[in-house]
């Protein structure tokens, strides 16, 4: 009937068939979840790249902000410093001597209620300053001890830098 050594052949024929079959259809499922792999890591590649560049963004903001509280505590110190200055008003001279301002009113009460008046009007120029108006171009370019806000310098005239003697 049938031959040993050809159905042994015909078996081994099927087998190698069945290997290749089962061969091709494990490579085409490799090709597949390759690409698929291929596709995550473009897509992890690109999420890498756009959180890298916000990192990059918030670090700049992160800079600006610190170079805003640096300007901020900057114009805190010398308001502070004005603040003090007009504490000293009434209880020191110009020379920064002790006084006594009732003395003074008493003495020469024109004079006392000039100064007064135009510290009154510079103190209130300095209130609209700080709650934002704009400077004028006298107080922008005002350098010497005569065209300044004695109330306010640091905020009234950013341009006038005072000597150690004044």
């Amino acid at each position: 009937m049938f031959d040993t050594s050809a159905m042994i052949k015909v078996v081994a024929a099927l087998i190698m068939v069945v290997i290749f079959a089962v061969s091709g259809w494990w490579i085409t499922g490799l090709r597949a979840d390759l690409a698929v792999s291929q596709e995550s890591s473009r897509k992890l590649i690109e999420s890498i790249d756009q959180q890298q560049e916000a990192i990059k963004k918030m670090q700049g903001e992160q800079e600006k902000i610190r170079q805003i509280n640096n300007d901020l505590n900057t114009t805190i110190k010398l308001q502070n410093k004005d603040v003090e200055n007009l504490r000293d008003k009434f209880s020191q001279n110009a020379k920064g001597e002790v006084r006594d301002f009732g003395k003074t009113a008493v003495a020469k009460p024109q004079s006392l209620e000039r100064a007064v008046n135009k510290g009154t009007v510079n103190a209130l120029r300095c209130l609209e300053i700080a709650s934002g108006a704009t400077l004028t171009d006298l107080e922008k370019n005002a350098t010497k001890p005569n065209e300044i806000n004695r109330e306010c310098p640091a905020l009234a005239n950013p341009n006038y830098k005072p000597t150690a003697g004044q």
